[in-house]
């Protein structure tokens, strides 16, 4: 069905309603239609299912109450989703009381009929009416979206993106199966549940009333209202679950009774209920793309786009889903200059990053910006983990969901967070399970909740620099901060960087035009300006086509005489096909020139041709070297720095205990596909090894 025919059917729904046709709305609802309504004291709530429950709701409505919309609501169209807002007044007929209500109804449409109808009300104001004149709400009409979300789109637009799966209402089911992990709660009005930068955080159910959320910016202004939690939706976001400050402060709009999950009963939760745990999970997410988008509780970064150092800050918080946003201090509307000025901050203090009021650091490491954040936390010394891994790429994190999921205590570190060098593609479309395609970052966060969902320690921005054996059953990783864990076992998943080219000024322009990753991050920096990349594999041919969409022209170099054995075959059709791909074979890039950045780039073809164009963006993706430089004298490699493996156990290294997998094992594919599946298999082997230490141990 289009959209426009699932607007229609909505119409024709509400007109239905509005006319008393009872079975006309019938006939457009689907036989197991259901009808979430909010609220306790408010007659009509509660989970109304199937036509008996359709028609016994409109009866109980007729019955009870009268309904009038002074001006008609307004459909607003999502996919198979219809979102109703609009003004309702009426009476409520026993204690003949007037109501006022601004309510937004989310309806799903599939195969022209209604399967499930959920509403956002102000059920306070119903209640009141059974009992007591309403007040009427001080919300101008046209904020009739503000009972829930508060933020705004650049256009002016409420954000109201996917809002019944980011503040989905619980069920009565679902909320009993909550309870046995919960306490209930009663919360007088105006008090503070949950504070800006706390952690540990417990879950919060809903029962009555209503939970605000405010944040202030980075310069501590005023605190912006973000969300309204209604009654039976829930309070939290994947702060609980990476155990990271929370940005925003939670206070009851009134009078609110409660559900609490502590922090420590709520994995178990997850566990015992999946199908709920699929909601939660996927509320969390959405409302952790709602922050990024709308900046909630950002750090301001103050540097050019194109400083190494900003690109490395930028990254990190990109990678942790840390809201974050650059002004740069030559922008046309001076802001940065402006902000520098106020703050007693010389450019060459630059990039600083404002993180709160009162809190800025001038030239921070990526360290020390997460620890000022609250990221970095204190590890024990004395506690054993079942399994350290060291990189979050995509081999590291199957290796962590894998382990965790069958009960081993994990831990992962990584220098940067989660993604490896696969994070950095800009589109992964022969990947199993994923006929759109997805970048590598997306499939990297929706492993990380995932591994986080199973309970693994994510440790970012702390990378593993020694591993001794301390004991018969225990390793000792050294951390480059000087923290040491302990591990039973260890596996390597630390991949790869980037190999770079072997001509003059190479070193000088890198990261003031050279660059090794294809994200929005570098697309912004070349939006309408002609690009070149070097190389002929997939990487290269993955930045290719989504660079173009924003850049003139892409000038693709490929050393060898042809793609088809270095590169997919449905990314050299649509190169081929792309008229803002031009593809130099047997080409060689020549010569970089510019003052503080690049700014004119030459190549050479091997028939003696020569292009030498005004180019400030080039991508060189010509393959990598394994990072196991910190590994030397300690585990076995090859000649090329790859871990040698175990031909009878092809993922143990020459340590037994001590496990490679991914593109830093010799060997392996290095494609994404394959990391994952090293990833998840290794934990057999790593089973098998504890398995054997523990029987040794038991027969000492």
């Amino acid at each position: 069905m289009s959209i426009e025919e699932n607007v229609r059917i909505v119409k024709d729904f509400f007109a239905a309603i509005g006319g008393s046709d009872r079975q006309a709305a019938q006939a457009l609802c689907a036989e197991d239609i259901e009808w979430i309504i909010p609220g306790e004291d408010w007659p009509l709530a509660g989970t109304h299912r199937g036509h008996a429950g359709l028609a016994e709701l409109l009866q109980k409505a007729s019955g009870e109450m009268e309904i009038s919309s002074p001006q008609p609501p307004e459909f607003v169209a999502q996919g198979d989703r219809v979102l109703v807002v609009g003004l309702a007044t009426g009476k409520v007929k026993a204690t003949n009381r007037t109501f006022e209500d601004y309510f937004v109804f989310a309806i799903t449409v599939r195969n022209g009929k209604l399967t499930n109808i959920r509403e956002y009300v102000d059920t306070q104001a119903l209640a009141r009416a059974t009992k007591m004149d309403a007040s009427p709400r001080p919300l101008p009409a046209e904020e009739s979206w503000a009972n829930v979300l508060f933020l705004r789109n650049p256009d002016g637009s409420l954000d109201t993106f996917r809002l019944e799966e980011a503040l989905p209402l619980l069920t009565d089911e679902q909320i009993e199966a909550i309870r046995p992990f919960a306490e209930e709660q009663e919360i007088p009005a105006g008090q503070l549940v949950l504070h800006e930068g706390q952690t540990e955080l417990d879950f919060l159910v809903v029962l009555k009333g209503a939970i605000e959320f405010s944040a202030a910016d980075s310069f501590g202004k005023e605190p912006t209202r973000i969300v309204l939690i209604p009654e039976r939706s829930f309070a939290s976001d994947l702060s609980l679950l990476t155990n990271t400050p929370l940005a925003a402060d939670g206070r009851t709009t009134e009078a609110t009774r409660i559900l609490r999950v502590r922090h420590s009963d709520f994995r178990r939760l997850l566990s015992a209920e999946p199908d709920l745990a699929t909601v939660i999970l996927r509320a969390f997410v959405l409302r952790q793309s709602y922050k990024f988008r709308h900046g909630v509780g950002a750090v301001v970064l103050i540097g050019k786009a194109i400083d190494p150092d900003i690109q490395k800050l930028r990254t990190f918080l990109s990678r942790s889903d840390y809201p974050h946003k650059l002004i740069e201090p030559d922008a046309k509307d001076q802001t940065g200059r402006s902000m520098l000025a106020s703050y007693g901050i010389d450019p060459s203090d630059i990039p600083a990053a404002f993180i709160r009021k009162g809190c800025v650091l001038k030239k921070p490491s990526v360290f020390e910006l997460a620890s000022e954040l609250g990221l970095v936390e204190k590890l024990p010394s004395d506690h054993v983990y079942d399994l350290a891994i060291a990189g979050s790429g995509p081999a590291g994190l199957a290796a962590a969901v894998s382990g965790a999921s069958e009960g081993l205590d994990t831990i992962v570190f990584d220098a940067l967070g989660p993604g490896g060098q696969a994070g950095s593609s800009s589109r992964i479309e022969n990947y199993l399970g994923f006929p759109t395609g997805l970048s590598g970052q997306e499939l990297a966060s929706r492993a990380a909740v995932q591994a986080l969902k199973f309970g693994v320690r994510l440790v970012s921005p702390r990378s593993v620099d020694r591993i001794v054996k301390a004991a018969e059953d225990f390793f000792e990783l050294t951390l480059l901060d000087g923290a040491r864990v302990l591990a039973k076992t260890v596996v390597l998943a630390t991949g790869a960087v980037y190999r770079g080219l072997d001509i003059p000024e190479y070193g000088r322009f890198m990261g003031h035009g050279i660059h090794h990753s294809a994200t929005l991050m570098e697309a912004q920096l070349c939006v309408g300006e002609d690009i070149a990349i070097v190389g002929g594999g997939n990487s290269a041919g993955q930045a290719a086509l989504y660079l173009s969409k924003t850049t003139a022209q892409v000038h693709l170099l490929v050393r060898q005489k042809d793609l088809s054995s270095t590169m997919s075959s449905y990314l050299v059709e649509r190169l081929q096909a792309s008229p803002k791909v031009q593809i130099y074979f047997d080409t060689d890039l020549t010569a970089l020139t510019g003052h503080e950045s690049l700014e004119t780039v030459e190549w050479r073809s091997a028939d003696g041709h020569s292009w030498t164009k005004p180019i400030r963006n080039i991508f060189v993706m010509i393959g990598a070297v394994p990072n196991t430089e910190w590994l030397k004298g300690c585990i076995q490699l090859d000649s090329n720095g790859y871990i040698v493996t175990n031909p009878m156990s092809p993922f143990e290294t020459s340590q037994p205990g001590v496990f490679a997998v991914g593109d830093v094992r010799a060997g392996s594919s290095k494609r994404v596909a394959a990391a994952v599946g090293e990833g998840s298999v290794v934990i057999q082997y790593a089973h098998h090894y504890l398995a054997r230490a523990s029987s040794v141990e038991a027969t000492a």
